[in-house]
């Protein structure tokens, strides 16, 4: 069952937990749906992809050296 309606701290465990896991379908919409009326979580999750971005990078740096 799709549960449409999360919360923020819902949705930011969702977004956490996404780089460890696969999203199940229900999921990834219910997070969509959020992020359209939640701009706090969209900017969130603008700020974990760069953090993930940042960290990818740094490991590509330092397996260089």
């Amino acid at each position: 069952m799709i549960k449409l309606k999360i919360t923020c701290r819902e949705a930011t465990q969702i977004m956490l937990q996404a780089e460890d896991r696969g999203m199940p379908l229900s999921e990834r919409l219910s997070l969509r749906l959020h992020h359209r009326i939640c701009g706090n979580c969209r900017r969130f999750a603008r700020q974990v992809q760069l953090m993930r971005q940042a960290s990818a990078r740094w490991r590509k740096y330092s397996a260089e050296e």
